[in-house]
């Protein structure tokens, strides 16, 4: 937690610098990157949303932008260097993609993140997810419940595993810490990245075996791949 303070402390003293080509940004600038390197995220251009399938324990997932190499390169500084700041760039692309898409907050309840094991949230100093999802409550003031769900199993990192394992490091990696919060309410859940969709799925069932009637997930971005599969369900 420390590494995170003074990280924190050390970008509001000195100068910022576009976060991928290093630019000097002005301090007027609200965001960690120049116009060029914004621009060369992949913002979705149209909601994507995964229908509820039976694959899937959520109701819909969106997805802000594609995870091309600038936003896997961010979201990497974002998660394991401290670069919390990010979330002056992250933040309002999410509001910007959830306001012209009409994506329906007003239709849940209350907005929690996913969860960090413990052990790793105590190594890490920070979980992402909550940073993103707290800001995004305080928006548009939804009750926020940062400790909805509790990590109870500590999983192997989800990058190293191919897709079949990754839902199988995901069983029982969840559970809910006071069931009455979620007992017939709708709720969305706050991820940067979705891959697979085991550790969102993970976490809705958990939430709908709590009594949860719907739950939908917003991440930041999302692996192509993921995206090529949804979209063939779709179809």
């Amino acid at each position: 937690m420390l590494q995170a303070f003074l990280q924190g402390a050390f970008e509001l003293i000195f100068p910022d610098n576009c976060m991928l080509c290093r630019q000097f940004l002005n301090s007027h600038h609200q965001r960690q990157l120049c116009s060029s390197c914004l621009g060369s995220l992949a913002l979705n251009p149209k909601p994507f949303s995964h229908q509820s399938s039976d694959k899937f324990a959520f109701d819909h997932a969106w997805s802000v932008c594609l995870y091309n190499e600038p936003a896997q390169k961010l979201l990497h500084a974002f998660k394991y260097n401290s670069k919390t700041s990010l979330c002056k760039t992250f933040v309002p692309l999410m509001i910007d993609f959830i306001d012209r898409q009409h994506i329906p907050l007003q239709n849940f309840d209350l907005i929690a993140p996913i969860p960090l094991h413990p052990a790793r949230l105590r190594e890490r100093g920070y979980n992402q997810s909550a940073l993103l999802s707290t800001a995004l409550g305080s928006h548009y003031q939804m009750p926020h419940l940062e400790n909805l769900l509790i990590r109870q199993k500590m999983t192997n990192t989800q990058t190293e595993l191919g897709a079949k394992q990754r839902w199988t490091n995901m069983e029982g990696a969840f559970r809910i810490k006071n069931p009455t919060d979620v007992s017939g309410k709708n709720v969305i859940l706050i991820d940067d990245l979705y891959t697979t969709g085991a550790t969102l799925s993970s976490a809705a069932e958990t939430l709908k075996i709590a009594g949860a009637s719907r739950v939908g997930v917003l991440t930041f971005s999302i692996t192509m791949d993921s995206r090529l599969r949804g979209n063939d369900r779709e179809n």
